[in-house]
């Protein structure tokens, strides 16, 4: 009588092999049902070409942590290119979770969004920004709204020019208070001048309307704030309400697209130093410089360009005048920067600012 005697170490080695087996077999058809399913034949091929022809730093850019980075690299190492997007599961430390975020965010395009809102501290911008809206959209209006004044820069996205600065100044019947009704009658004529674009920008406002200081119940400047407030919201609505209409008599989805995007206030002083303390300066002498600088194109988008007769226009206004216009081109010259640019220069000179 014969026995197959096996040794314990290699039974135990047999049983490891025959359960990993069947544990890869498993995933891998599932893996495979979800990922091919989701991703059409282009983004298949984007995903591989980044992940199999891009060095770590490149790599890196992307939703993936430091661990699972090292692991790609020792599978290209030792296996060579990922062939499919199943692979990814032959790779340590993925799972269909973590794979779909790496995949989510290449095809998004480069992290470069992320590593601005991790390097500037707080919310930038709400709403967020969809990188497929930055990536379509042909031009940005910034809109600047005070008690008595709404500005707007237009800008060219695809060669960074300011088409349009204006400045509207808003009159005020002596000894006559507005009501509601001439809020929106004056909300609505602006709106009109308003030229169309794919996003709009305005400056975040306080949610009270509360003064600063010594008296902030101050009744004459609740008033003031309230009333600002009700034309911020009413210029809102009529924008959203105009592009609204637009996407319905272009026959596209009858939802509510918000349009209207709002940046943190103090970006732009922060960024451009006209906040001393808690304190706006004046920006006249900020804007004036700067213009000199931006009377050359730039090939890569680095820097905006003014035209000549619209800086021609600038010098020609009242002191009031250029403040307000200042502000208005500093919101939008900061949106362009840190949200369409990502302009990794102004990313860093701001978040220095910030740590001082």
């Amino acid at each position: 009588m014969m026995f197959n005697i096996i040794h314990p170490s290699k039974k135990a080695a047999y049983n490891l092999l025959q359960f990993n087996c069947r544990v890869v077999t498993f995933s891998k058809c599932y893996l495979s049902e979800s990922l091919y399913s989701k991703y059409t034949d282009n983004e298949k091929n984007k995903i591989l070409q980044v992940i199999n022809n891009s060095d770590m730093d490149t790599l890196s850019r992307y939703d993936i942590s430091k661990v699972k980075l090292k692991k790609i690299a020792e599978y290209r190492t030792n296996n060579g290119q990922i062939q499919t997007l199943s692979d990814i599961e032959y790779v340590e430390g993925f799972s269909e979770k973590s794979a779909k975020k790496l995949f989510t965010s290449i095809l998004n395009g480069s992290c470069n969004e992320k590593n601005t809102s991790s390097k500037i501290k707080g919310q930038i911008l709400h709403p967020n920004l969809s990188h497929n809206l930055v990536k379509d959209c042909q031009n940005v209006l910034s809109v600047y709204v005070t008690v008595n004044s709404v500005c707007w820069t237009l800008v060219n996205k695809n060669n960074y020019e300011v088409v349009e600065w204006q400045y509207f100044g808003i009159d005020y019947p002596e000894g006559k208070r507005f009501q509601i009704t001439d809020i929106l009658n004056l909300a609505w004529r602006i709106t009109q001048q308003l030229p169309t674009a794919d996003i709009y920008v305005m400056k975040a406002e306080a949610t009270t309307l509360r003064a600063a200081g010594s008296d902030p119940n101050n009744p004459k400047v609740l008033a003031v704030n309230l009333q600002k407030a009700q034309m911020v919201s009413m210029i809102v609505a009529l924008i959203n309400a105009r592009s609204h209409q637009q996407s319905i008599d272009d026959e596209k989805d009858d939802t509510l697209q918000q349009k209207v995007y709002f940046l943190r206030p103090t970006l732009p002083y922060r960024l451009y130093g006209t906040l001393v303390g808690n304190e706006r300066v004046s920006t006249e002498q900020t804007v004036t410089m700067l213009l000199r600088e931006l009377r050359e194109r730039s090939p890569k988008n680095l820097h905006a360009y003014v035209p000549e007769e619209l800086q021609e226009m600038f010098r020609s206004q009242n002191d009031l005048q250029k403040d307000m216009l200042g502000h208005c081109l500093l919101l939008s010259l900061t949106f362009m920067d840190l949200c369409i640019y990502k302009n990794q220069e102004r990313v860093a000179k701001l978040s220095k600012r910030e740590d001082k």
